[in-house]
């Protein structure tokens, strides 16, 4: 996936649950990530992760921690509201 197609796909979900291929295992794995860091608990946790430009800063949730992830890698992202079955405020 593109960059600039991932940072859209992803703003546009809000909270998501973005699979992606490892590069070390080539295996495929899951976050539940965020690209809105306008919340209070985000900006309390500490960030040292600087981003390159093939790569993505995001909150994962469920490893409450920033991550970077490749977008090259993404093989699809997933609403949360489209799981839990709420529709996502705009």
């Amino acid at each position: 996936m593109k960059k600039d197609d991932f940072v859209r796909k992803l703003d546009d979900a809000g909270d998501a649950i973005v699979t992606y291929r490892s590069q070390n295992s080539r295996r495929l794995k899951y976050n539940v990530c965020t690209r809105d860091f306008d919340n209070k608990y985000i900006q309390s946790k500490k960030n040292r992760a600087k981003p390159n430009q093939n790569q993505v800063l995001l909150f994962c949730w469920d490893t409450d921690s920033y991550r970077l992830l490749q977008p090259e890698c993404v093989t699809s992202i997933v609403p949360l509201a489209a799981i839990l079955k709420n529709d996502r405020i705009t």
